[in-house]
């Protein structure tokens, strides 16, 4: 988790420092802003808030959930909004992230969370998704007997589906799996201690992930996408 939250802050961060031309240039009514004004970004299905509250460093961040008590609760200075993430209304937000949401949807309704976050971004505006890879979370819990730990739906996906999923409206600008953590080393618990110590925290991920991406072994997916100016 440590791993993702850190490649969504990168991305966003990448996105404040390089999408100011092209907000200003489709967006005539911010021309007059000043360069510093900040980004808006959403986080649908900010559950507790904290991938709300650590977005915030990067512009003006709204969290939508169906129950945002929590949030508010841990994080009273924040801006939350309780809604159906299926159903969100047309807004202009620059970056829309949906960190491990879409599985968590039932499968007939995955591509109505998709049309929801494309109605919530303005033309040229970025999506930011993460998601269980399905074989990759399947074997693991297969093999870590692991079922009691899964949430009521859990509808995975794998590369293939989640970009057929979001290229029926989005441009899709990269997709990668993500947080390489081999199976055999979770079965031993100190040493699984010592990976998950190496790889999050000693940063290894940024040397593991390059050299394993070919693989598309990692136990999420992480999709960037674009929404089109026409």
């Amino acid at each position: 988790m440590r791993f993702i939250l850190s490649e969504v802050k990168r991305l966003c961060n990448s996105l404040v420092a390089s999408d100011r031309a092209v907000s200003l240039a489709i967006s005539p009514d911010r021309a007059g802003r000043a360069a510093s004004d900040q980004f808006r970004i959403a986080d649908v299905g900010c559950g507790r808030g904290w991938l709300t509250h650590l977005l915030s460093q990067f512009g003006e961040v709204t969290g939508f959930d169906r129950s945002i008590t929590e949030a508010r609760k841990r994080h009273p200075a924040g801006r939350f909004v309780e809604c159906n993430v299926l159903d969100l209304p047309p807004e202009d937000f620059d970056v829309a992230v949906c960190s491990e949401v879409i599985e968590h949807v039932q499968t007939e309704e995955q591509s109505k969370l998709i049309d929801s976050l494309f109605s919530i971004l303005r033309p040229g505006g970025a999506l930011i998704m993460t998601t269980p890879n399905k074989p990759q979370v399947s074997r693991l819990v297969g093999e870590l007997s692991l079922q009691h730990e899964l949430q009521p739906v859990e509808n995975w996906l794998d590369d293939q589906e989640l970009i057929h999923l979001a290229g029926r409206l989005f441009e899709i600008k990269k997709v990668r799996t993500i947080m390489f953590f081999p199976i055999a080393v979770r079965k031993i618990g100190p040493l699984s201690r010592v990976y998950r110590a190496l790889y999050e925290q000693v940063l290894a991920y940024r040397v593991v992930d390059p050299l394993l991406q070919w693989t598309k072994q990692g136990l999420y997916i992480g999709l960037i996408a674009r929404k089109g100016v026409g």
